[in-house]
This record gives structure tokens, C-alpha cells and sequence, in this order.
């Protein structure tokens, strides 16, 4: 038998990141409860960036390199994990992992606001599909409250910064772990300056530190490390599966199951109706590879 190939082992990779970032909320979840939203983001950053700054020493990575473009991008993932654990600290676990998500369909239309690019018939079907899935899995009008609002903004802050990162990918010219180093200290800089102006201590009780510990290495620290080494081999609607459709219907799941969460049938129904929207515009998603290549094989013209 070969040996599996890197874009093989990146597959995995993928899968087994997604998995992780799926089952993390409901872990996240009681850390968020015990110690805060912002002090949770800002140890769990700082740490990686810590962890990922000594290696890139180790690697003789300049960390300055392109730093406009970390700091840029660092805003954004900021955006994302703020709002996404202070939406975790008021609504479940499952919303979580299903609602974050909701940022990858709002790209195209980012797109169109921003840079008018075309939204096409599928955007708007994978969408709409979302719309009624989240009406479903909040339970109505009435489940909408801060902790929705919160995630809604941190799929917003998704788009915003997949919508840039793809812009700046195309330069051909960023240094992976320099930007990973970068974002994750902005992102540490911005929350704390959070939790400087609501009045959050930054401090984490002595009991808590191992908890604290193994939560950022496990979920955030390793799973970073892995999809970095893995971008570089997988395409992207692999990626975009997994991220769309794994890690939310993970995240489902163990909230529902292993943390026994409340639900109803019509949430877990509409859980699933979203991972069907988020699959569906991965698919159709103009960034990726295989509409092209169907075309392409049909002597399509555009």
C-alpha cells in the first residue's frame, strides 16, 4: 500500500480540525461562564500567539513581514471570536455552531456591496434555506435575543475577513505563520482593550488556569497549527465542507448529546436545514473548483 499523499493527510487534517472546532463550543461554553467572554479571548489568543511567536523564532520567520495585512485580518478574526463567545455566553452551544457559520453565505453578497461581484440564483437559494433553518433552531421570532445578535455579528466579521483573505491571497506573498502570529496578537490587543473599558480583571482564578490551559492548546493552539500545514495542499471546497458542514453538525451534536442542551425537533430540524444550506453554498460558492472544471469539460463559454 502507498503512502498517503499531503493533499490526502490535508483531508484529514481538515476533518479532524473541523470535528475539533465543532465539539470546542460546548467546552468553550462553561470556560466563557466561569471566567468571562473577553478574558477567555484574550488568554486563548495570547497563549497561541505565544506558542506560534516562539516557533516562528525557531523558523527564523520575520513577524513584522506584511503586517499591514495581519493587522487588517486581525481585526476581523477578532470581530469573529468576540462576538462569537460573548454570543456564547447568552445563547446554547448548538446556535453557536450553527449560527457563526451563517458567514460563509454572506460572502457573496459582501462581495457585491463591496466589490460588485455577481450573486448568483444558488447564493440566494443556500441563503434562504439558512433564514428559515436559523428561524427554526432559535424557536422563532421570540429566540432572538442579544446572544443571537452577537453570533449574527460574528458571521458578519466571517465574511468581512474570508472576503479579505481571499483578496490578499491572491498576492501570493504572505508568510502563513507571520500572519497567524499577527492576527492573534491583535486579536489579544483588542480584547483587552474590551475588557479594559467594561471593567473585566484579565485575570483567571488559580483553580481555573488548567482548564484555561488545556481548552486553548486543544482547541485553539493544535487546530491552527494543523489547518496552516493543511491550507497549503487542500482546495478550497474541501476546506469549505468541512468547515460548513462538519463542524457545526459536530457542534450540534455534542451540545445536544453529550452536554444535554434543551432542544425541540423543530430546532435539531432546523440545525440540519442550515448544514444543508451551508453544503449547498459551498458547493456553488464561485470560489471554488468544481462548477469550473464541469464547465471546462463541457467546452462552456462564459
Amino acid at each position: 500500500m502507498s503512502a498517503p499523499t499531503n493533499r490526502s493527510l490535508s483531508k484529514l487534517a481538515f476533518f479532524s480540525a473541523a470535528i475539533v472546532w465543532g465539539a470546542s463550543f460546548a467546552f468553550q461554553k462553561e470556560m466563557v461562564r466561569e471566567i468571562g467572554a473577553l478574558d477567555f479571548t484574550f488568554w486563548n489568543f495570547f497563549i497561541s500567539a505565544v506558542v506560534f511567536w516562539v516557533y516562528a523564532i525557531l523558523k527564523d520567520v520575520k513577524i513584522t513581514y506584511r503586517l499591514r495585512e495581519g493587522i487588517v485580518l486581525g481585526v476581523f478574526l477578532a470581530g469573529i471570536e468576540i462576538f462569537q463567545m460573548v454570543g456564547l455566553k447568552f445563547a446554547s452551544a448548538a446556535d453557536t455552531a450553527f449560527l457563526t457559520n451563517l458567514g460563509m453565505l454572506l460572502i457573496p453578497y459582501l462581495g457585491w456591496l463591496l466589490l460588485r461581484h455577481k450573486v448568483t440564483l444558488e447564493n440566494n437559494i443556500a441563503l434562504a434555506l439558512a433564514i428559515v433553518g436559523m428561524y427554526l433552531l432559535v424557536g422563532g421570532v421570540s429566540g432572538f435575543g442579544l446572544g443571537t445578535s452577537m453570533l449574527l455579528l460574528s458571521a458578519l466579521s466571517m465574511a468581512y475577513y474570508f472576503l479579505y483573505l481571499e483578496r490578499y491571497d491572491s498576492e501570493r506573498n504572505s508568510h502563513l505563520l507571520a500572519l497567524l502570529v499577527q492576527q492573534f496578537l491583535v486579536i489579544s490587543a483588542i480584547s483587552a482593550a474590551a475588557s479594559w473599558l467594561v471593567g473585566a480583571p484579565l485575570s483567571v482564578e488559580r483553580s481555573r488556569v488548567p482548564d484555561l490551559l488545556w481548552l486553548t492548546i486543544v482547541f485553539t493552539t493544535i487546530p491552527y497549527a494543523v489547518v496552516q500545514w493543511a491550507g497549503k495542499y487542500a482546495d478550497e471546497m474541501i476546506a469549505a465542507i468541512y468547515d460548513g458542514v462538519v463542524e457545526p453538525l459536530v457542534g450540534g451534536i455534542v451540545a445536544w448529546v453529550a452536554f444535554a442542551e434543551p432542544t425541540t425537533p423543530l430546532s435539531v430540524g432546523g440545525g440540519v436545514l442550515m448544514v444543508f444550506a451551508f453544503g449547498f453554498g459551498a458547493i456553488f460558492s464561485k470560489r471554488h473548483f468544481l462548477l469550473k472544471r464541469l464547465k471546462a469539460l463541457g467546452n462552456y463559454v462564459r
